[in-house]
């Protein structure tokens, strides 16, 4: 059975549907994605037809099929001739926990892989906000490709102290750094601090999440400081849009977010 054409809030997302904004294919490709990750439609459920979406989104059908072969590629979706387009099995919501203690955070990164994509042939020193710590001589900087399975989900920006980093360069271009650092003798954790942010892809950004330009992300700045308040490690991770989610409860002591 088809779905219902989701009218609540489509106004508001036709509006603001703009080339300022992105090319419009991959603007209704984020709108369709966003409502299978919130469960919105879920698994087997049959997507509006062609013209159906047309109407909701007053766009061009070249548009429409444009953003569901988005879709399709991310493995959100397939097509039947004659029998229409359905939302794929495993293509419901898939969030990342954002860890508020230092072992659930080691603990998260297991079984994700890792792949450099840049690196800085000269060491710099990143830019450091209050309550960062105190900057380390030189840093080693690299961005990377974070995934699991077959998909890419971040693209990270991260700048390890030198020396650190000169003490085991093998693991550190091949294995996430925190669980590295964490076991390294003679560098004592004391404090790991964490931003979350929204934004857009860059060019960079989208090519390495396999994304349109200007699709929608979270940005998570990490900062490790040694027991000296050094702040040993500097990462952004730029996390694709449709796996970032914020979940805080507010009764009692507990609390903490997911992405």
């Amino acid at each position: 059975m088809a779905l219902d054409i989701a009218t609540k809030g489509s106004a508001e997302e036709r509006l603001a549907f703009s080339e300022k904004h992105g090319t419009l294919y991959a603007q209704v490709a984020n709108v369709l994605r966003q409502r299978i990750r919130s469960g919105q439609w879920a698994a087997g459920d049959q997507l509006p037809t062609l013209g159906e979406l047309e109407r909701e989104f007053q766009v061009a059908r070249v548009t429409l099929r444009q953003a569901l072969t988005l879709l399709e590629a991310d493995g959100m979706i397939w097509r039947k001739r004659g029998r229409g387009t359905f939302v794929s099995d495993g293509a419901g919501p898939e969030w990342f926990k954002l860890e508020t203690s230092r072992d659930e955070l080691i603990h998260s990164l297991e079984g994700t892989w890792s792949r450099i994509i840049e690196v800085d042939a000269e060491e710099s020193v990143p830019r450091l906000d209050p309550g960062d710590g105190e900057a380390a001589r030189a840093y080693r900087h690299m961005r990377r490709v974070h995934g699991r399975g077959d998909r890419a989900y971040a693209v990270v920006d991260m700048y390890l102290d030198a020396k650190v980093y000169k003490r085991a360069p093998k693991r550190f271009d091949k294995e996430m750094i925190i669980p590295v650092i964490d076991g390294m003798r003679g560098i004592e954790i004391a404090d790991i601090r964490q931003t979350l942010t929204i934004g857009t892809a860059d060019k960079q950004v989208a090519e390495g999440l396999g994304v349109p330009i200007g699709s929608p992300i979270g940005i998570l700045r990490r900062v490790v400081q040694d027991d000296a308040g050094r702040a040993v490690y500097i990462g952004t991770v730029n996390y694709r849009g449709d796996v970032v989610k914020l979940d805080i409860s507010l009764s009692g002591n507990r609390s903490g977010g997911v992405l």
